[in-house]
């Protein structure tokens, strides 16, 4: 497998590898939180209070779940999927194995949405 610099990578980088059941089911919760009523106003209160997380334009339906920010970003393949960024800078992406070494790849001086 042909793996890519990471290029632009988050600080504090947490990589948690699942399986793709339980991907699935992550991506799921996050795009049903980001469509609820006042999911954008949540967001944009989260953003306020700490800041902008490490996303580039491509990333999508952003919730806030209890303290966390999450939201779903596509490999370079197309493969969606699921970022935490926590209040502390942290930020966490859920991968299955596969994808695990370019989970992460963000295009050179990309900034978030």
């Amino acid at each position: 497998m042909r793996r890519r610099r990471a290029v632009d990578q988050p600080q504090d980088l947490q990589i948690e590898i699942l399986d793709r059941l339980a991907i699935d089911d992550l991506i799921g919760k996050v795009h049903n939180a980001a469509v609820q009523p006042g999911a954008a106003d949540q967001v944009a209160e989260w953003r306020s209070a700490h800041g902008t997380e490490h996303a580039t334009p491509k990333a999508q339906s952003f919730a806030v779940v209890g303290a966390t920010l999450m939201f779903l970003h596509p490999c370079p393949d197309g493969v969606i999927l699921p970022f935490a960024a926590y209040p502390d800078g942290t930020t966490k992406v859920y991968t299955d194995a596969e994808h695990a070494g370019e989970s992460f790849y963000r295009e050179a001086g990309s900034t978030a949405p």
